[in-house]
């Protein structure tokens, strides 16, 4: 239990601690964003749109063995484009992008705004087959209860990704007369 889950006011001024070995090497975060080797995770998004990956070098472990050289390692950026919230202390959580394999979700953040909603019991809605609800992730880390429609939440990812491996969700098109 940190500061900042205790007294979600102190989000405005003081960011969400991070494990720095999760995250790539010179990763600071800020109350509204997370700058990996000098590199805005939310500028980043803003020109390349999401879902978005960058790759940096790996941080070094608190323990070093002689020989240990650092790898690449990715934070992915991807958009929230559906909240539900069928009942109260849940949120139903669907991305612009599914969720990599290598992706460290108790390290999930939002970023883009600052908020001081107290936190709450994620759930991630992976899209299958153009069903409108897949199987159901439990994010490891809550998120501000307040998560809304376009948001953007930012995870590292424990190997290379590159963005062409990013795969995207498409918003379904209905039809003209519905």
């Amino acid at each position: 239990m940190t500061l900042t889950a205790i007294m979600p006011t102190l989000r405005a001024s003081l960011p969400d601690p991070m494990d720095p070995v999760l995250w790539p090497a010179h990763t600071v975060a800020t109350t509204d964003d997370l700058v990996v080797a000098a590199i805005s995770m939310v500028r980043l998004a803003d020109l390349t749109g999401t879902p978005s990956v960058h790759t940096a070098e790996q941080s070094p472990p608190r323990y070093r063995p002689r020989g240990w050289t650092p790898r690449d390692v990715s934070v992915a950026v991807a958009s929230v484009t559906r909240v539900r919230r069928p009942r109260t202390g849940v949120v139903l959580l669907e991305l612009d992008a599914v969720l990599p394999t290598c992706a460290v979700l108790d390290q999930v953040r939002l970023i883009g705004r600052r908020s001081t909603a107290p936190l709450a019991t994620m759930y991630v809605v992976t899209r299958c087959d153009g069903q409108a609800d897949g199987p159901f992730h439990r994010l490891p880390a809550p998120l501000p209860a307040d998560v809304r429609d376009g948001d953007l939440v930012c995870f590292p990812c424990l190997t290379t990704v590159r963005h062409r491996d990013v795969e995207p969700v498409r918003a379904e098109l209905l039809p003209v007369g519905r």
